[in-house]
């Protein structure tokens, strides 16, 4: 039937109608494939019973990597050395941490500086969910004093000049930082999944299916129409 759009714009149409008849046929025919595999498992004994003993090894073996995260600190966000009165040094540490993980993320902060109080949230929150990756937080307040227990030594290091800063380490390798909330469009208001896509990116996070997405589909929203230029964080005040 001509809509009154020429030859040339029906060709078009047509081509594109094959193609999508086209990927449906082939999708059709691969859930097609995977339903008679299934049934030919469900037939067969012997492979029944070789599916759930490899299906069994995952889940043990997926157990036992768990149980080694948790045990070296994976699953929660810690602080390093919390205290003044804390007699652990943060270098030494920083560095126990960052060998004993592949993955880590640390937050390096001050209590008296306000915005390390958004990644506080989003971190408490993806280190729960992330047991792959080790999560810690590093407070730099007065690190520039003599009783500053190493955190200076590792601002001087890493090249801590702003607040807040993220250090991402992979296989003991600082890999990026992220300074501020530049990279997640210059507004503290950003959504959880943002931070997960840029950890993701700099293979510090596993990619995983978007679990933030649901809950965060407000504020992503919202986010997305606030994003900003600039550096959002403040520097470290050296004396």
């Amino acid at each position: 039937m001509d809509l009154g759009f020429g030859n040339a714009n029906q060709r078009v149409g047509s081509a594109a109608a094959s193609v999508l008849l086209k990927v449906a046929q082939v999708q059709e025919s691969t859930v097609d494939d995977q339903l008679d595999q299934f049934d030919d498992l469900l037939n067969d004994e012997e492979a029944l019973s070789k599916f759930r003993a490899n299906r069994l090894q995952e889940l043990q073996q997926k157990h036992s990597q768990e149980k080694q995260w948790r045990a070296a600190g994976h699953g929660s966000y810690e602080e390093l050395a919390a205290s003044r009165q804390d007699s652990r040094d943060v270098a030494q540490e920083f560095f126990r941490v960052t060998k004993e993980s592949d993955r880590v993320i640390v937050h390096f902060y001050r209590p008296s500086t306000a915005l390390s109080d958004v990644f506080h949230k989003h971190l408490q929150q993806i280190a729960y969910k992330h047991l792959e990756s080790r999560f810690v937080r590093i407070n730099v307040e007065d690190c520039d004093k003599e009783d500053g227990i190493g955190a200076s030594y590792l601002v001087e290091k890493l090249g801590i000049i702003v607040m807040p800063t993220l250090v991402l380490i992979h296989k003991r390798k600082a890999v990026h930082h992220v300074r501020g909330f530049d990279e997640l469009g210059g507004t503290p208001d950003f959504p959880t999944s943002a931070l997960v896509r840029l950890l993701v990116a700099h293979n510090v996070l596993h990619k995983e299916e978007e679990e933030y997405d649901n809950e965060d589909e407000h504020n992503e929203s919202s986010w997305n129409s606030k994003r900003i230029g600039g550096v959002n964080s403040i520097r470290i005040q050296r004396g």
